[in-house]
């Protein structure tokens, strides 16, 4: 039982560091934003101290926002939490494509000998294929080709 949480535990780490790395670029976008509509204009000349304020008191800065209900952070951390979400079930659903059957196989290959791969993806007999490739290649050469192997 103790395993099962330590193994959960490790599974769920990254998407925790993830959760709190996309909350901290909600903070940074909702306050560049608000910066933004504040100084309009004079938005240069504030910019650096706001990122900096930002970027040092994130929780602060994160709380406040939503305590204001702030549409754009509401609505930033939800999507940012869905996808989240979203990836890790795509990821967990991907991790059991990949596990083989019974069989000598890798995932959904399957063994074949030549025949059964001719046969499904060429319908050409071998007789029709010779004759093409040599209806392809110019007569000089199959001449001297076998001029050669009769040299020898």
């Amino acid at each position: 039982m103790e395993n099962k949480g330590l193994n959960f535990l490790k599974h769920l780490i990254p998407y925790l560091i993830a959760l709190l790395a996309g909350l901290y670029l909600v903070v940074l976008i909702t306050g560049s934003f608000m910066a933004l509509s504040q100084y309009k204009l004079d938005l240069p000349q504030h910019f650096s101290s706001i990122i900096t304020g930002l970027a040092t008191h994130p929780i602060h800065y994160y709380s406040l926002y939503l305590s204001q209900k702030n549409p754009l952070t509401i609505i930033l951390s939800v999507v940012f939490i869905l996808y989240l979400a979203y990836f890790a079930l795509k990821r967990s659903k991907k991790g059991k494509e990949w596990e083989t059957a019974d069989t000598d196989t890798h995932g959904s290959a399957t063994w074949g000998n030549i025949r059964d791969l001719l046969s499904q993806y060429f319908s050409i007999t071998p007789k029709n294929l010779s004759d093409s490739f040599n209806k392809s290649l110019n007569a000089d050469t199959i001449k001297s080709l076998q001029e050669k192997g009769e040299e020898k």
